[in-house]
């Protein structure tokens, strides 16, 4: 029996310790059992609560998300914008229209005058109608344009009253060309008031070619087809911008500036004309209109 022990004592001691270990393994899993329930019960809690959190973010984000998505609300934007542009080109010719005898100051208003002052314009406009030609209604009792094609000029001689000025530039010698000093006349008439000789049917235009070639006065015009009349440059060396951006001719008839041009007013028997130099688009000398109309 000891001889047997000696020779298989190694074999013995590892059997006893493996029924050490296993008899040890199974009063631990005793110990555990007791408590896994615990556990499980923890963390049946803890999946609970987050279960809740998780519910109570989805109600908030749905509570709180859009009623669109973003692609259906920029579509939406874009079908906005095509559909409001026609009215904001609408607006803006009619403000051009209503105001194209204005100078720039009118650009000094604010955005919020700019949106009242629109809506006014395009009434204004939409009262206002202007021929072909881009002349606004003639006055009561003025008379109408007659088209330079459609003159009948006759050989019946009739008169008017016809002068050149350029007072206006006397004071504002400051800002006039150097080099056109010296054409200024001293008293500011290129021509005092005469009386002329015209056939019937003839134009402003007309009368002042005539003039200026009876006097040999220097005369620089341009045709433009916009306005179907001649657009008067100079006069006796005198040009548009001579005296400032705001300078030109414009002629006055009977106390009155047409709003059309020279080439379009039919002179009168007794008729006044009168050519004048502005240094202020007319405000300088009673005048409103365009420069050279």
């Amino acid at each position: 029996m000891i001889e047997f022990f000696k020779k298989h004592k190694y074999k013995i001691i590892a059997a006893v310790c493996a029924l050490a270990v296993l008899t040890g393994a199974f009063l631990a899993g005793g110990s555990l059992g007791d408590n896994a329930p615990a556990v499980v019960k923890s963390s049946t809690a803890d999946v609970a609560v987050k279960a809740e959190k998780a519910t109570a973010l989805q109600s908030i984000d749905e509570t709180t998300a859009p009623t669109e998505s973003p692609t259906k609300s920029t579509g939406k934007n874009k079908s906005e914008q095509k559909a409001s542009a026609p009215t904001s080109t609408s607006q803006t010719k009619s403000e051009q229209s209503a105001v194209s005898n204005q100078t720039s100051k009118s650009s000094s208003s604010s955005s919020s005058t700019s949106s009242k002052s629109s809506s006014k314009s395009s009434q204004l406009s939409t009262n206002t109608k202007q021929d072909k030609y881009k002349t606004d209604p003639i006055p009561e009792g003025k008379p109408e344009p007659v088209e330079p094609q459609e003159q009948e000029i006759t050989d019946n001689t009739l008169k008017c009253t016809f002068s050149i000025s350029c007072a206006t530039v006397l004071d504002n010698m400051n800002i006039l060309d150097k080099s056109k000093k010296e054409i200024i006349p001293d008293d500011g008439w290129i021509l005092k008031p005469v009386t002329v000789t015209f056939n019937e049917g003839e134009s402003v235009f007309d009368v002042l070619k005539q003039v200026c070639r009876d006097n040999k006065f220097q005369l620089e015009f341009s045709f433009t087809p916009i306005y179907n009349s001649a657009y008067i440059e100079g006069i006796n060396n005198l040009y548009e911008f001579d005296c400032g951006s705001l300078s030109g001719w414009m002629y006055e008839v009977n106390d009155w500036f047409p709003n059309y041009g020279c080439s379009r007013y039919e002179v009168k028997n007794g008729d006044v004309i009168e050519w004048q130099y502005t240094c202020d688009l007319g405000g300088d000398i009673g005048g409103y209109y365009s420069v050279g109309e």
